[in-house]
C-alpha cells in the first residue's frame, strides 16, 4: 500500500483536455442487442440525435441523458452539438437480436437485454460467464475470460461504463453499459452562514446587517474580504448589527486546514481521506477527463475512493471541494490514473500461408507500443505418425508446453523458426504483454514444418497442389520438383503415381512410402536416373503403365532405375516390369542396391535382366525375382561385393542364369535356384570368372 500526502495550499493541477463531444456508445460494429447512445461532453452547449440521417437540430431529439435507441437491424445515428464551436458526428452500426436464452450465459444477458444498461453497486461482485470474453471502453477492444469482477467499496464515482461481450464459439457480440454507483451513499449537507470562504485563506462577509468579530478581534462590518491564517483555528462570531446587550450570538469555528492523503491500494484503487479536524468532508466537485463519469456530485464524503474494474482504466483531475461543518472551505484538483486494462493480445504473423510449412519459418510478434513484449517458443516436436491430418486444435497439441517467456527488446519481436533432422516437426509460440501490472492474455500460435514429407493423390486437384495432406501433389512432375529442391524428401502415395515418358533425375535422397494402394507406374521410355543419391521404397508396387497394356517399342535397353553413386534401398515390394524387346529393371554404376521382402519378374522379347552393375554392392534377401525373355539373368555384376540369401530365383526363355560374377567377391547362401529353358542342358545356375571369390552355403541347383 502507498501512502501520499497532498497538501491543500493553493495547489492546482493541470485539466486533463478532452473532445467536447465523445461519443460513448453506440460504436460501430454488428451487436446482438439494441444500443444505448451515452455521450460525454464539456457541459457547453446542447446535444440532439437523429436516427434517421436527418439534421439532428432541426428534426432529431434533444439529448438529456443516456437513452436507448430501440431499433433493430442497421442503424445510422447522427449527433450534434450546439454551441460556440458546433460538432457532429455519426455512427453507423448493425443489430442482429439474440437474447441468448437457450446459452449457458443467458441469464447474464437478459440482465441488461432489453434496457441496455446494468446497475453496479462499488464493492459487490460482477460475474461475467466464463464462456463470454468481456472488454471495457471504446475500440479497439482487449478481450478477456469472463470473470468475477468488483470495484472497490470506497469507490465513489457514478460512471457509464461500456462493455463488449464476445462468444468466440458463434462470433456474436453484446455491448452494453455498466452504470457504476457508490455503496454508501454521501451526506447532501449544507450550513448557510453569512460569509464565503474563498481557496481556504479568504473570507468574504455577506451579510451588512451583521457585525462580525474573528478571533479577540474588535466587532467591525468589513467592506472587504479578509485573509486568514489557516494554519490555525479560528473563531468567527455574529450579531444584528443593532446592537443590544442579550443579542444571540452565533459562531463558527473554522479549524486548521487539513492535510490530504492520498492511498494506493493492492488492488490498485485510490483512497482520499483527511487528517485533521473531525469536522472536515470532501465532495467530489467533477472529474475532467475520466471517461463516463458523471459531472456533477453534491455529497458530502469523509474519504474519498476512485476505482474501476479489471480490463478498464481510468484517469483524469478530480476536483476536490472541502467543507468544514457543511461549509464550504477550498478545493484541489488531482490527477488521478488507475490502468487495469491489461494490453491487447500481441499480433503473431509468420511466413507461413496454413497450418503446414515446407519452409522455416519467420515470426513476427508485435505488442502494444507502451507495453512489455514476453514470448516463449516450445522445444520442437517431432510428429511420429506423418500419415495423419492434423490442424491446430488436434489433441495432440494440447499437451506441448511454450511456458519458458523471454522479455523482447521492444514491444516487436522476431525469428525463424528451423527444424532439425528429418521429418515433420511442430512449434508452438505463445506470447502475451505486460504494462505495470497488468498481464494481458496469451496469443499463441502453431505450426506444422515439413520439410520432407510430400503427399501424392492420383485423384488430388493439381492446380491447388502444395504437397501437404490437405493439397497434394496430383502429377509426378510435382513431386520430382519437391525432390530435387531439398537434401532428403519423403513421398507419401495414394494410389497411382506415373512416370512419364523421359529420362526424370533424382538429385536428392527419396523415400517413397505406400499410404493407400500405392504404385509406381513406368510410361514407355520412362527412366529414373538416381545421382548421388539415395532412393528407397518401402511396400511398393513398381510396374509398367497401364498392367501391362502397354509395353515399350524400343530396341535399346532403358531401365527404370539408373544409379550413378547412389543407393537403392527396396523392402517389402511387388516389381512387374514389362518391355518389348530388351529389358533392365536396375542398371548400377559404383552404387549400391539392397533389396529385401520383394517379390519381382522382368519380362522382355529377347533380353531380360533384374540388376547389371559395374563396381557395385547387391544385397538380395528373403526375396522371389523372376525374368523371362529369349535369354534371361538376374543379376550382372562387374567388380563389387554380393550377398544373397534365402531368396527364390528363376529364369524362363530359351538360355540364361541366374547371376554372371566377373571380379566380385560375396557369399551365397540358402537360394533356391529354378530354370525353364529350353537349353538347360548343363546349364549353371551361376557364372563366375576366375576373379571372382564367391562363396555358396546350401544353394540348390537347376
Amino acid at each position: 500500500m502507498k501512502k501520499q500526502i497532498l497538501f491543500l495550499a493553493s495547489l492546482f493541477f493541470s485539466t486533463v483536455l478532452f473532445a467536447e463531444l465523445k461519443v460513448i456508445s453506440p460504436v460501430e460494429g454488428t451487436f446482438a442487442n439494441r444500443q444505448m447512445l451515452v455521450l460525454e461532453t464539456d457541459g457547453t452547449g446542447d446535444c440532439y440525435y437523429s436516427l434517421n440521417g436527418s439534421d439532428p437540430e432541426a428534426f432529431g431529439f434533444a439529448y438529456d441523458g443516456p437513452v436507448l435507441i430501440d431499433l433493430d437491424g442497421p442503424v445510422e445515428i447522427r449527433i450534434a452539438k450546439t454551441g460556440k464551436r458546433k460538432e457532429e458526428t455519426t455512427v453507423k452500426y448493425t443489430v442482429l437480436p439474440d437474447n441468448a436464452l437457450t446459452a449457458l450465459y443467458g441469464s447474464f444477458i437478459s440482465s441488461f437485454y432489453d434496457t441496455g444498461i446494468l446497475n453496479y453497486t462499488s464493492g459487490s461482485i460482477l460475474s461475467i460467464p466464463e464462456q463470454l470474453k468481456y472488454s471495457f471502453g471504446l475500440p479497439p477492444d482487449s478481450f478477456l475470460q469472463g470473470q468475477d469482477l468488483s470495484i472497490s467499496q470506497s469507490s465513489v464515482l457514478t460512471r457509464y461504463i461500456p462493455c463488449t461481450l464476445l462468444d468466440d464459439a458463434s462470433g456474436k457480440k453484446w455491448r452494453f453499459i455498466i452504470k457504476t454507483f457508490p455503496q454508501t451513499a454521501g451526506v447532501y449537507s449544507r450550513r448557510d452562514v453569512p460569509f464565503i470562504i474563498t481557496d481556504w485563506d479568504t473570507i468574504t462577509f455577506t451579510n451588512d446587517n451583521y457585525i462580525y468579530k474573528i478571533d479577540s478581534e474588535y466587532w467591525e462590518l468589513p467592506k472587504k474580504s479578509i485573509t486568514l491564517d489557516r494554519s490555525v483555528s479560528h473563531m468567527i462570531r455574529w450579531q444584528n448589527l443593532e446592537y443590544n446587550e442579550g443579542n444571540p450570538i452565533d459562531f463558527f469555528v473554522l479549524p486548521p486546514k487539513p492535510e490530504l492523503n492520498q492511498t494506493t491500494g493492492d488492488d490498485g484503487s485510490m483512497i482520499f481521506t483527511l487528517q485533521g479536524d473531525a469536522s472536515y468532508a470532501m465532495s467530489v466537485i467533477s472529474t475532467a477527463g475520466a471517461a463516463g463519469s458523471v459531472s456533477q456530485y453534491q455529497e458530502l464524503f469523509t474519504q474519498l475512493g476512485v476505482d474501476t474494474f479489471y480490463g478498464d482504466s481510468i484517469s483524469g483531475t478530480l476536483e476536490i471541494g472541502f467543507y468544514t461543518n457543511s461549509v464550504y472551505q477550498g478545493k484541489l484538483e488531482v490527477p488521478f490514473s488507475i490502468n487495469k486494462r491489461p494490453p491487447s493480445t500481441p499480433l503473431i504473423s509468420t511466413s507461413a500461408a496454413t497450418f503446414y510449412s515446407r519452409e522455416p519459418v519467420a515470426v513476427t510478434i508485435k505488442g502494444e507500443s507502451s507495453s512489455d513484449l514476453y514470448y516463449a517458443i516450445s522445444e520442437p516436436y517431432t510428429i511420429s505418425s506423418a500419415s495423419e491430418t492434423y490442424d491446430q486444435n488436434s489433441a495432440l497439441f494440447a499437451s506441448i508446453r511454450a511456458d519458458n517467456f523471454t522479455k523482447a527488446d521492444s514491444s516487436s519481436a522476431s525469428f525463424v523458426l528451423t527444424p532439425e533432422g528429418n521429418g515433420a516437426v511442430y512449434f508452438k509460440v505463445a506470447a502475451y504483454s505486460k504494462n505495470e501490472k497488468n498481464i494481458g492474455a496469451v496469443s499463441t500460435y502453431g505450426v506444422i514444418i515439413d520439410q520432407y514429407n510430400y503427399y501424392f493423390n492420383s485423384f488430388a486437384d493439381s492446380s491447388i497442389a502444395d504437397g501437404t495432406s490437405l493439397r497434394p501433389y496430383a502429377t509426378f512432375d510435382q513431386c520430382i520438383e519437391a525432390v530435387n529442391k531439398g537434401r532428403y524428401a519423403c513421398i507419401r502415395v495414394k494410389g497411382s503415381l506415373v512416370v512419364p515418358t523421359g529420362v526424370h533425375y533424382v538429385l536428392s535422397n527419396c523415400l517413397f512410402v505406400n499410404e493407400a494402394d500405392a504404385s509406381l507406374e513406368f510410361e514407355q521410355g520412362a527412366s529414373l536416373v538416381v545421382r548421388s543419391s539415395n532412393l528407397t521404397f518401402e511396400n511398393f508396387t513398381i510396374c509398367a503403365y497401364g498392367e501391362g497394356k502397354s509395353v515399350y517399342k524400343i530396341d535399346s535397353i532403358v531401365p527404370y532405375l539408373k544409379l550413378e553413386d547412389s543407393v537403392l534401398d527396396i523392402s517389402n515390394c511387388q516389381i512387374a516390369a514389362l518391355f518389348d524387346t530388351n529389358g533392365l529393371f536396375v542398371e548400377a554404376v559404383r552404387s549400391s542396391v539392397n533389396v529385401n521382402g520383394t517379390i519381382a519378374s522382368v519380362s522382355a522379347s529377347d533380353y531380360a535382366s533384374f540388376i547389371s552393375g559395374i563396381k557395385t554392392n547387391l544385397h538380395v534377401q528373403n526375396s522371389s525375382i523372376n525374368t523371362t525373355a529369349s535369354t534371361s539373368v538376374i543379376i550382372s555384376l562387374n567388380q563389387g561385393d554380393v550377398y544373397l540369401n534365402n531368396n527364390s530365383f528363376k529364369v524362363s526363355g530359351e538360355k540364361g542364369r541366374v547371376a554372371e560374377f566377373f571380379s566380385v567377391s560375396g557369399t551365397l547362401e540358402k537360394n533356391n535356384y529354378k530354370a525353364n529353358l529350353k537349353n538347360a542342358l548343363n546349364a549353371a545356375a551361376v557364372y563366375t570368372d576366375k576373379n571372382s571369390n564367391i562363396i555358396q552355403k546350401d544353394d540348390s541347383r537347376f
